[in-house]
């Protein structure tokens, strides 16, 4: 849930122009200030000008995710990791699947065209240029590697994911709320209180990135399973199926939760889904662990901006990462 994403996982998402805008800077600084890219009434607006509103508007989001990168790149090569071009495609087609789901493409319709397509206006919703999403392709890849590289599971840790996955679950919509955001919170309320669709609303107003486009939805759970926090799953199984609940308060948002269904607990053996959920587990888990690498290794990096003004920007964008 986005309340335990790192503020550098959710800072990937919403730059404007992206990667492109900052390559462009980089080679139009290189051309010079001096250089006309076009003549308005007779007077120039040269690469200069250009430069310095492309860096002073998108410079720092797009450096931040640029360094990241290089960070774990360097944190690869020091451990003799090895990561190939296949292993950045792979990151490509696991996003491109992801989302191919969340548009609901299957059958016929999951075609690589429409697969591409879905990336297409996922990207044009979130304002995210297609060299910024392929950047963090590369990036995964490579935290991906590195998590991969140190990844155990011991007995007691599996067979409690077997019981989260196994056990009675519940399939549930949220829509979170800022806690800042009271009359955001009445006006969700309000909108469901006179028989609104829940889903819409979550789309119209949650703040959380990953679930407002599918109206919501949270990815079933347990009452045991600890990635949800305990104040939502005490909620959500004592909800009958259909009801809304009240807001709940867990650190910086409210949410509104809707029981869609109760999942009963299924009759399997550990041993005969062992490897299952290993699997399952490593999909879980390893994506939150390359999160939490990406945000270690920017925090022990000596990193110099030589940009004066772009400098300052970064110091801001530091200084707000930290009081978050």
């Amino acid at each position: 849930m986005q309340t335990v994403m790192s503020t550098l996982t959710q800072r990937t998402r919403g730059v404007a122009l992206g990667c492109a805008m900052l390559t462009f800077a980089c080679g139009a600084a290189r051309g010079g200030d001096g250089d006309a890219l076009a003549i308005v009434n007779g007077r120039a607006i040269t690469r200069g000008e250009l430069v310095d509103v492309l860096l002073d508007a998108y410079g720092v989001k797009v450096l931040q995710q640029m360094i990241v990168t290089e960070l774990a790149k360097q944190e690869t090569r020091a451990r003799g990791i090895q990561v190939s071009r296949a292993d950045v495609d792979r990151e490509y087609e696991t996003a491109l699947a992801r989302i191919a789901g969340e548009a609901g493409l299957s059958g016929d319709e999951d075609t690589p065209e429409n697969r591409r397509h879905a990336l297409n206006t996922v990207l044009e919703q979130k304002c995210i240029s297609m060299p910024e999403f392929l950047l963090g392709m590369e990036r995964n890849a490579h935290l991906r590697k590195l998590v991969e590289a140190e990844f155990e599971v011991d007995e007691d840790t599996l067979r409690e994911e077997f019981a989260r996955t196994y056990g009675e679950r519940v399939v549930v919509r949220h829509i979170q709320i800022p806690v800042h955001d009271q009359r955001g919170l009445n006006r969700v309320v309000s909108l469901l209180q006179r028989g609104a669709d829940f889903a819409q609303v979550a789309r119209d107003e949650s703040v959380n990135v990953e679930t407002a486009p599918r109206g919501g939805e949270l990815a079933p759970f347990t009452f045991d399973d600890t990635s949800i926090d305990p104040l939502i799953r005490e909620m959500a199984f004592s909800l009958r199926e259909g009801e809304i609940s009240s807001p709940v308060k867990t650190d910086r948002y409210f949410h509104i939760l809707k029981l869609e269904q109760r999942i009963p607990p299924e009759n399997v053996r550990f041993d005969d889904v062992r490897d299952q959920v290993l699997d399952k587990m490593r999909e879980r888990i390893i994506p939150q662990r390359m999160a939490a690498r990406a945000g270690d290794l920017f925090k022990r990096a000596k990193i110099k901006v030589l940009d004066l003004k772009l400098r300052a920007r970064y110091e801001e964008f530091l200084e707000q990462s930290n009081a978050e």
